[in-house]
């Protein structure tokens, strides 16, 4: 599994277990891993795996919305081409203020 590593000039703002809910056929599957916001892009790894699943740059991302996922907080960001990312877990509310931190609005 690869370790997360910061790009020189680089720093944390958060990180923490989420789970990101992908299609699969016709529904969606939640995959467990970490994610990673730093002042220059947002990073989520799936558990055992070594590449990141999704690794934005803050340029790259219109904004984040929030909403629910069954009883669960969910987190969407929204990349810049159309492309959508839903996490869901016990630190969905400091998502939130990471990605804000990261001059990231919501919408």
């Amino acid at each position: 599994m690869a370790k997360f590593q910061l790009a020189p000039g680089e720093a944390m703002i958060g990180k923490g277990q989420m789970a990101l809910h992908q299609k699969q056929f016709l529904n969606t599957k939640p995959f467990s891993g970490n994610i990673y916001v730093t002042n220059q892009r947002v990073c989520f790894y799936i558990s055992m795996m070594g590449k990141p699943e999704m690794d934005l740059p803050v340029s790259g991302i219109k904004g984040f919305s929030v909403g629910r996922k069954a009883l669960f907080t969910a987190v969407t960001i929204h990349g810049q081409t159309g492309e959508s990312y839903v996490f869901t877990g016990f630190p969905a509310k400091k998502l939130q203020d990471w990605l804000r931190q990261a001059g990231i609005q919501e919408i």
